[in-house]
């Protein structure tokens, strides 16, 4: 399951309230409430998961919505797994402000901690049976913290250090609450059950999003329609009331799922009207809320949509708004199945706090009322939004408070499902109590999975000569290193089916390139698929976490955007012109370029192509043919060249008919010589090149292991410019990093390559 609480702070805090049916409260009485949670302090605003050494505020909160209550007392344990902050025992008000600081010890008032027992006896009204360092206090609704006078909203709290390791689970709840009615007997409240994982604080993907899963309320949406509210949800837990939106709906403890937030009673589009509005009737929802629609496909993701126009627009989008409760419960649940195992998932939604003037302070005053006390300074929004993540029952991820800023912003993280893991279930928490803000609009909930990027090689369409052999590669990049299993795929039929052209391979062993874990895979084409009939067959690669994942199209990945599309071309084409040489050099940023051809029959145009990467070409320059029977002789000058530079002729005829010279490599470097590509990681053989820009030479190619032997030599030949060098049979050599060293009498070069797993 996955929660989305409230939280009141930036640190972690657990709270006690007395709710309505669910896991983490329980309707004691009507006119008492009781609930606990937690706010992650050293993740602030931006949230997170809770990870070693961050410090969580513990917070029980006791609301009385009538009458008196004595005998009030909270006790609780430090969770194993942290560690106590000293100074920290402490009541709060629903806002997060400090109400009562106490000291750690006993007998000097009425909090204190005891080994890792903590007790708070609760009630501050000194003229009513207040609490002291030995007795339980008295507290009625008309007491302070108070919201509006008529309910009394106190929370008490401590802060912890966590110490458990990364993995495993800290224990939250437990820890009661006493209280009697009357002269009834006292009572005691005992919180449910809570587990929070030590988990690392991924963010949300970096990569490619894949299909979202949630598979509820239009994946996440709330859909759309004509009709300003639409109805109730069977994902909102029985403890939220659906309301339309009228002048005083939804309040605390109600929502509502519409397209445009202003009242039934004075209905608009705008959200220009003055706060508190003072219309009559208001066109704002308690005269303060704003007057917006949902985030779905808006323009603008951090401003979505205006309120939707449901006069003139029959289909608009929905969104859920929630009043929060008192209490701290569960806004939103559901159960997604046909999920991946061992894959990474965004779990995320789009949020907005809605109410800029719906504080009230301990006093009971509202933000426009006489002597209002801020939230903070320039802040009259009051409670602060603060959602908690939980997957199959334990808390992932906190939100951190939602300021009222007028936007909506992303909130989620990454989670990684179990080697058999194909569901879980999510809940969002609210992790607040409510009464005086924390009131939030919801959209666009995804559970998404977090996919690779891929780059194709030598380019998405790379020309090969009729029946002539031709490799291909993909480059796969991600910030998780799970997707490590693979296989190449080819159609004829333009993309309608794909045949498996290589057996399951894995699992890779990538590398850290600074950014993102990388691994490089190839194919070579060979010349039986590369006839003239092949001519734009298609090649792609089929990536996955797992050997299963990988025959599972709902589990394995690959980028439709940018699939190989091969061009076979007639190379035999009968041009009565020969291309006798072809060289360049380079002076600068300069590079000269020179050929020879003979038997020019006809008229001629020779095409200078340049390229940066040796894939993609451009034309940069042309000549025209001499036109001559016997020796011709040609030269270019390409003034404008900056570090490896590709070029290649294109040699065209009076009836359009072509083909082109080989590709050289100038790089200016006189004498040395540099690695162009490297087949990395590797497995049966090391296949690298590399540009000598000196003379002829030899060298010496040495593969060396993390001690420093010498495991493979080679003495090889280096012609002027590029060089194709191959380490043959080497899947006898166990799995690791190597480093490939080249040397000759001017230059030593080196590389760290990865011996993969076959």
């Amino acid at each position: 399951m996955i929660k989305f609480l409230h939280e009141a702070s930036i640190k972690y805090l657990i709270t006690l309230f007395v709710l309505c049916t669910n896991e983490r409260s329980i309707v004691l009485a009507q006119n008492i409430d009781f609930g606990k949670s937690y706010i992650n302090v050293t993740k602030g605003l931006n949230g997170g998961t809770v990870e070693t050494g961050d410090t969580l505020e513990i917070r029980a909160s006791l609301v009385v919505r009538s009458g008196r209550y004595d005998s009030c007392r909270y006790q609780d344990v430090v969770p194993a797994g942290t560690a106590y902050i000293t100074g920290t025992v402490r009541v709060l008000t629903n806002e997060g402000k400090i109400y009562k600081q106490f000291t750690d010890a006993a007998g000097d008032d009425p909090g204190w901690i005891s080994g890792a027992n903590i007790t708070i006896n609760l009630g501050y009204n000194q003229t009513d049976q207040p609490a002291t360092s030995f007795r339980r206090g008295r507290v009625r609704n008309t007491h302070k913290p108070s919201f509006f006078g008529g309910t009394c909203i106190m929370i008490a709290s401590f802060r912890v250090r966590v110490t458990a390791a990364t993995g495993t689970n800290i224990s939250t709840g437990g820890g009661n609450m006493t209280y009697r009615s009357g002269t009834s007997p006292v009572q005691t409240f005992t919180f449910p059950a809570n587990l929070i994982r030590v988990f690392s604080n991924y963010g949300i993907c970096s990569n490619t999003i894949g299909v979202n899963a949630i598979g509820t309320e239009t994946n996440g949406t709330f859909g759309s329609g004509r009709p300003r509210n639409r109805g109730a949800s069977a994902n909102v837990p029985v403890g939220y009331t659906y309301q339309f939106f009228t002048t005083n709906q939804p309040n605390d403890y109600n929502y509502g799922i519409a397209n445009n937030t202003s009242t039934l009673t004075n209905y608009t589009t705008s959200n220009a009207w003055p706060k508190p509005d003072p219309s009559t009737p208001t066109h704002r929802v308690f005269g303060v809320w704003d007057i917006i629609g949902d985030h779905t496909g808006a323009a603008s993701p951090t401003a979505g949509n205006a309120a939707a126009d449901t006069v003139a627009n029959g289909n608009a989008g929905y969104m859920l708004i929630v009043n929060a409760a008192y209490r701290i419960d569960s806004a939103f649940q559901q159960t997604i199945s046909g999920l991946c195992p061992n894959t990474y998932y965004e779990i995320s939604c789009w949020i907005r706090n809605i109410c800029s003037k719906c504080g009230c302070d301990s006093n009971g005053v509202g933000a426009s009322g006489a002597g209002y006390i801020p939230t903070a300074a320039g802040d009259s929004a009051g409670v602060r939004p603060n959602l908690t993540f939980e997957v199959d029952g334990i808390d992932y991820y906190t939100t951190g408070n939602i300021l009222y800023t007028g936007n909506w912003i992303k909130k989620g993280f990454t989670y990684l499902t179990g080697p058999f893991q194909t569901s879980f279930t999510l809940k969002f928490f609210n992790n607040a109590p409510g009464g005086g803000g924390n009131d939030w609009a919801l959209d666009d909930i995804s559970v998404s999975t977090c996919s690779p990027n891929m780059v194709y090689a030598p380019s998405n369409n790379p020309k090969v000569c009729d029946s002539n052999s031709i490799q291909i590669q993909d480059t796969i990049r991600s910030f998780f290193n799970n997707y490590v299993y693979y296989k190449w795929q080819r159609s004829t039929d333009g993309g309608g089916t794909w045949t498996d052209v290589t057996a399951p391979a894995g699992p890779v062993v990538p590398f850290w390139n600074g950014s993102a874990w990388e691994y490089v895979s190839t194919y070579n084409i060979p010349p039986s698929a590369t006839t003239l009939a092949d001519n734009g067959d298609m090649y792609r690669l089929i990536v996955a976490t797992t050997l299963g994942n990988l025959t599972n199209p709902d589990c394995s990945f690959t980028d439709n955007t940018s699939i190989i599309t091969l061009e076979v071309i007639d190379c035999q084409i009968p041009l009565a012109v020969k291309l006798i040489s072809f060289k360049g050099e380079k002076n600068g940023s300069t590079a000269i370029l020179k050929w020879a051809t003979e038997n020019e029959e006809e008229t001629y145009i020779y095409e200078i192509e340049k390229s940066v990467d040796g894939a993609h070409f451009t034309k940069t320059g042309q000549q025209f043919s001499y036109n001559h029977p016997g020796s011709n002789h040609y030269t270019f000058t390409d003034l404008h060249v900056a570090g490896k530079t590709y070029y290649r002729i294109k040699i065209i005829n009076n009836q359009g008919q072509y083909y082109y010279s080989k590709t050289i490599l100038l790089n200016g470097e006189n004498g040395k010589i540099s690695f162009l590509t490297v087949i990395n990681p590797f497995a049966e053989k090391l296949e690298f090149s590399l540009f000598n820009n000196g003379n002829d030479a030899g060298a010496i190619a040495l593969l060396i292991d993390l001690s420093g032997r010498v495991i493979l030599r080679k003495n090889i030949m280096l012609q002027r410019g590029e060089n194709r060098v191959v380490f043959e049979n080497t899947n006898t050599l166990a799995a690791g990093i190597y480093f490939l060293s080249i040397k000759n009498n001017q230059t030593s070069i080196q590389q760290k390559v990865y011996k993969q797993y076959r």
